[in-house]
């Protein structure tokens, strides 16, 4: 069996996502498969560069409730099956905006 290595509980979704990366001047859309306080799995068809900065724009709510959060990043982990995104914010501003979106998705919203 092996350990555990995350800080943080996960929780499984699927939300409309843009992965915005910078020194390639690249993006992808989709959606994440799982979030946490540290991070998210972004499926794409192609390994992306490990050690990127990038930054997760997640669409929350729907119709006039709709609400875009974007959180900066870095790809810790890629392959054919797509990259794990370890979130670097530093601000009070940014961690309440993914508290928003955790607590938006464990209430049961889609």
């Amino acid at each position: 069996m092996t350990r555990e290595k995350r800080q943080f509980t996960r929780i499984t979704l699927n939300v409309p996502t843009i992965l915005s990366m910078f020194q390639v001047e690249a993006y992808h859309t989709g959606s994440i498969a799982n979030i946490s306080m540290g991070g998210c799995f972004f499926p794409v068809g192609e390994a992306l560069p490990i050690g990127e900065e990038c930054q997760i724009t997640i669409t929350v709510g729907e119709g006039i409730e709709t609400e875009k959060i974007s959180l900066p990043g870095q790809i810790v982990r890629s392959d054919s099956s797509g990259v794990g995104i370890k979130f670097t914010y530093n601000s009070a501003h940014h961690r309440q905006q993914l508290e928003k979106v955790i607590a938006h998705y464990q209430a049961g919203a889609v």
